[in-house]
């Protein structure tokens, strides 16, 4: 919402339980006959996505996590690199309008962000949101107790000035079965590499068995 096609549909965004509860009605919209389904998920849609998948796991078979996991601890540098971007977003979102969609396509510009220009202040409500979560406490207890045990991928690019996940998660998706962790000498948005192709596609096979048999439980359960 507030992109794409849907751009300036509301000024002040959605919160994050509205998205969460959106994404987890379509999820049960789009799993039928017992089926679940595999969740790939990067950026903000990794930040939403753990969330609906630990509030219903039944519906998921696997999932593939770019670039930003569910548990991540930044070093000292990396938490000031990641106040002062999300902190200018937030005020783009706040101040709107010319100067706001300014300040966003120039960060957008600065990290090499796709279809820059495309892009404009009321995108930057997920700043809001976030920093809303963290400070209550709230993100804390939405992914609370949340380590799934389905097949797991995490990629992430290298080339950034902070890392966006922790050792605890990393050494979590090795220890589960199809569990899979590749870097790759890139930036935030490798996915447009052909190495992630290769590295995604090459998962979703090698995991093939392994989504049958949640598929086959799932069903199951359900009967």
């Amino acid at each position: 919402p507030n992109y794409g096609t849907r751009q300036r549909e509301t000024r002040w965004g959605f919160h994050t339980g509205e998205i969460i509860d959106a994404l987890t009605d379509h999820l049960r919209r789009v799993v039928v006959d017992g089926r679940p389904v595999t969740l790939v998920l990067h950026d903000w849609g990794s930040y939403w996505g753990h969330v609906v998948h630990h509030r219903c796991p039944e519906l998921v078979s696997r999932v593939a996590t770019l670039d930003v996991a569910p548990h991540f601890k930044p070093t000292a540098k990396g938490l000031l690199g990641i106040v002062a971007y999300q902190w200018w977003l937030f005020a783009a979102f706040g101040i709107g309008g010319a100067p706001g969609d300014w300040m966003t396509r120039r960060f957008a510009k600065l990290f090499h962000v796709p279809n820059d220009n495309d892009l404009n202040a009321w995108m930057n409500y997920p700043y809001r949101n976030v920093w809303s979560d963290l400070l209550t406490g709230r993100y804390a207890k939405m992914i609370h107790g949340y380590w799934p045990t389905c097949p797991l991928l995490f990629v992430y690019g290298e080339k950034k000035p902070f890392m966006f996940h922790s050792p605890k998660w990393t050494d979590h998706v090795r220890s589960v079965r199809g569990g899979e962790v590749v870097s790759l000498p890139s930036n935030h948005w490798f996915t447009h590499t052909p190495a992630f192709v290769e590295t995604l596609s090459g998962w979703l096979e090698r995991t093939a068995a392994d989504a049958k048999t949640a598929s086959a439980s799932s069903a199951n359960a359900q009967a």
